[in-house]
């Protein structure tokens, strides 16, 4: 199934039918997902996995959430560094924070692997090594064309594309 998501709307293909909208909150990563009909289906959200370890700056202290309005998880993600990044390997770098470029997703009890190609390609591969879903940049366009092979619902294919947008942002330069 192919969709479109602009300006925080995601959108089927064919016909073009508005079916979740993102909505922003004005301070903090936390992302909630609409139903059209304005009913709150999903929240996602950072948490630290150690509060002590917050200003540490590591995202492997980090996860990403999705709880759905009953608030109970139904998608979560760990971020992790890319190769030759790793600061368990090569040491924390002097003037940048190391890349981000993957995050191990699981979803519904079922893992997958997100990975960042660069700023504008994204793929979800299941513990196969099958991609199950595609999301990619219409450059001028604007907007993200989403590909799904798996069926997912809505608010998870919304979450799944937050916690892309939350890769990114791990990788934003930290200005002190």
């Amino acid at each position: 199934m192919q969709y479109t998501i602009k300006a925080g709307v995601l959108y089927k293909h064919e016909p073009q039918c508005a079916l979740a909208r993102i909505k922003n909150a004005l301070i903090g990563p936390q992302r909630k997902i609409f139903s059209i009909a304005d009913e709150l289906l999903s929240t996602a959200d950072v948490r630290y996995l150690d509060e002590s370890k917050a200003s540490s700056g590591d995202v492997r202290n980090r996860e990403y959430i999705l709880t759905n309005n009953g608030n109970q998880r139904i998608c979560s993600a760990r971020p992790g560094y890319a190769d030759g990044d790793d600061p368990n390997v090569v040491g924390w770098p002097i003037c940048r924070m190391p890349r981000v470029d993957h995050a191990n997703v699981v979803v519904n009890g079922e893992e997958f692997l997100l990975t960042m190609h660069n700023s504008q390609n994204y793929s979800l591969i299941n513990a196969h090594n099958s991609e199950v879903l595609r999301i990619m940049h219409k450059d001028i366009a604007g907007g993200w064309t989403v590909e799904d092979f798996c069926g997912f619902v809505p608010e998870i294919i919304c979450g799944i594309f937050i916690f892309c947008r939350y890769i990114e942002q791990e990788n934003e330069f930290l200005i002190v």
